[in-house]
């Protein structure tokens, strides 16, 4: 069953896309959302790359509907400057939280947050990062900060998944 997209202008320059009935489901696509279930449901790290135009934003808003609502809670960034500090205040925006200034202390009150979320709504988080293949050496340096840190579980609190250009 394919789907519509629509594009719909919010603002001059910005285009808000919501996946609407119709969008051609071609091989490549249906085997992309295959996989980002996979990893979604084992709470795997992903990335989904591309060249320009090629429907990377396009397929990850349509697998972001497609994941239920009551499970997973999906927080999405599109920052081409993103920083280890926006990056955690962007997130506990969407949780609904003042972000604390320091990033250490918004480290810390992310995974606060994340683990009240599992804890008692029952929801895992699903973190996208749109326009990844700009992040500078800093933030990818958190990134795996936040992926080697098994130990304490900061790795299974959430799945992530980074969009980026080929290139």
């Amino acid at each position: 069953m394919g789907r519509v997209v629509k594009i719909v202008p919010t603002r001059p320059f910005i285009i808000k896309i919501t996946v609407q009935v119709r969008l051609y489901q071609s091989l490549m696509l249906e085997e992309t959302l295959g996989r980002l279930e996979y990893a979604a449901q084992r709470q795997l790290f992903a990335v989904v790359i591309g060249d320009c135009g090629t429907g990377k934003t396009t397929t990850i808003r349509l697998f972001r509907d497609s994941l239920d609502p009551a499970k997973f809670m999906v927080l999405y960034l599109a920052d081409s400057k993103l920083t280890p500090r926006h990056f955690y205040k962007g997130l506990l925006e969407q949780l609904g939280c003042e972000s604390k200034f320091y990033r250490g202390d918004a480290k810390r009150q992310l995974h606060r947050e994340i683990e009240l979320m599992r804890g008692i709504q029952h929801l895992q988080p699903v973190v996208i990062v749109d326009e990844a293949h700009l992040l500078d050496r800093e933030m990818l340096e958190e990134v795996r900060f936040l992926l080697l840190c098994r130990g304490r579980d900061y790795a299974e609190q959430g799945r992530e998944l980074y969009i980026g250009a080929q290139g």
